[in-house]
């Protein structure tokens, strides 16, 4: 007949091999702090990029002349741009 020491001897096994894994996975991870930091690092990254990105294609596709109505804001942004210059 078995003894009930067999089966906690096996659970105490199983539970330290998970706290052994555990242990390991926090290691590798590092802090929560930290990958919420890197997250929003890079959320704010991938926003600033798409951002250029559509710039840089506005930019090219109006001197291609696909975009004619861009000319006319560009040449208002300046003229606001170098009216706030002159004060």
């Amino acid at each position: 007949m078995p003894t009930p020491q067999a089966p906690q001897d096996a659970e105490i096994q199983e539970l330290k091999k998970i706290t052994e894994e555990l242990r390991a996975v926090n290691a590798n991870t590092g802090s929560t702090w930290g990958a919420f930091l890197r997250g929003m690092l890079q959320g704010g990254g991938a926003i600033v990029g798409g951002i250029i990105t559509v710039i840089l294609i506005g930019v090219v596709l109006s001197m291609l002349g696909v975009i004619p109505g861009f000319q006319a804001i560009a040449a208002y942004i300046n003229s606001v741009i170098a009216n706030i210059q002159h004060y």
